[in-house]
């Protein structure tokens, strides 16, 4: 796999630490990869990762500059959020999908609603701010998912269609620890302790 960044591994970092996460940017790392075959690879660390970058436009006229990008959460770890930091988009809206494993398989041509697709969804200017994992795990067609995405390596498929200027989109993408059983336990007992004491 196509490698830009070294090898960034969440092991070690604490449940309660403040940790900020890591920054992949294509003006620092250059263009992500356009082979869905062989996506640029990341691994993600606890807190807000941002990946970044500019599509639309691509050194062939009229072909899509496709953006792959392949990333790792780690065990003990799950992808709770993914929102759109910022989007300058061609029309009303881009497309983003998630598929679980290290490469997408279908082509960016494909035409039918049913997909090995975790989930997709369609952003843009409105969307800044918006966590776009609900609309991912209920779009036509995917296989969906329920809660946040797990330990595990997953592939994402940015494109624009609009081929005349380049665009640009920015998402964070929150990982954070699983819960131990003990730790949901008390919370829970704790929130039920809160209520009978309001009722009191």
């Amino acid at each position: 796999m196509r490698e830009l960044i070294p090898a960034i591994s969440i092991a070690g970092f604490a449940a309660t630490a403040a940790s900020a996460g890591i920054t992949l940017d294509e003006g620092t790392f250059g263009d992500f990869s356009d082979d869905r075959f062989n996506p640029t690879r990341a691994v993600l660390a606890s807190g807000t990762n941002r990946i970044s970058g500019r599509f639309g436009i691509s050194p062939t006229p009229d072909v899509h500059d496709l953006d792959y990008v392949t990333f790792r959460v780690e065990a003990g770890w799950e992808l709770t959020s993914f929102r759109v930091a910022s989007a300058s988009v061609g029309g009303a809206f881009a497309f983003v999908a998630i598929q679980s494993g290290p490469i997408v398989t279908i082509p960016a041509d494909w035409t039918s609603i049913n997909s090995p697709l975790l989930g997709w969804a369609h952003f843009g200017t409105a969307s800044v701010g918006s966590d776009l994992l609900e609309d991912m795990r209920n779009s036509p067609g995917s296989v969906g998912f329920t809660g946040p995405l797990g330990a595990g390596e997953y592939a994402l498929w940015i494109m624009e269609l609009d081929t005349s200027e380049a665009h640009s989109y920015a998402f964070d993408v929150e990982v954070t620890a699983v819960p131990a059983p003990g730790a949901v336990t008390a919370i829970a007992a704790w929130a039920a302790c809160g209520r009978r004491r309001r009722r009191a």
